[in-house]
């Protein structure tokens, strides 16, 4: 139950910071900061054998994305550049509605602390605009073997 709890906790954090910028942009437009950088949607699931992180950043062409994890294992970033098309943008005459951010965005997802990430092992795909990061949980094979305790005989009497 702890668990859940815990979940539910980071699941409500995470979803009030994406309301939270939603609003800031929704008021502010693209301004300032939001000028600078944009934030891709992300999903992060667990299964049996890995984290998983999706990405949503149709229109970034691979080789314009980084996919970096700290040294401590706890935060996964996933940064790079949506690029629009210059020709494309000029020959504009008027828009009626822009909604798709362009330049360069980053992503800064905290993992799960109780969970020992496989660093050496992580793979990221990239498909249909969606980049899949595996991160692989380092699962110890150790199980606990029963240790037999010699007993020794005594030559005196205990007290």
């Amino acid at each position: 139950m702890f668990r859940n709890y815990r979940d539910i906790l980071r699941q409500m954090e995470m979803e009030m910071q994406r309301l939270s910028d939603e609003a800031l942009l929704s008021v502010f437009g693209p301004l300032g900061a939001a000028e600078r950088f944009w934030q891709p949607a992300a999903d992060m699931c667990e299964t049996e054998e890995a984290l998983v992180v999706k990405a949503e950043i149709a229109g970034v062409q691979p080789e314009k994305i980084n996919v970096s994890l700290s040294a401590d294992n706890r935060v996964l970033v996933i940064s790079g550049v949506r690029a629009e098309d210059e020709e494309e943008r000029r020959a504009r005459v008027r828009c009626y509605q822009l909604e798709i951010y362009y330049g360069p965005f980053e992503r800064h997802i905290t993992l799960p602390p109780d969970i020992p990430i496989d660093r050496d092992n992580i793979s990221a795909t990239y498909r249909n605009g969606v980049l899949t990061v595996r991160l692989p949980k380092n699962i110890r094979e150790e199980t606990p073997a029963i240790r037999r305790i010699p007993i020794t005989e005594s030559e005196r009497e205990s007290e």
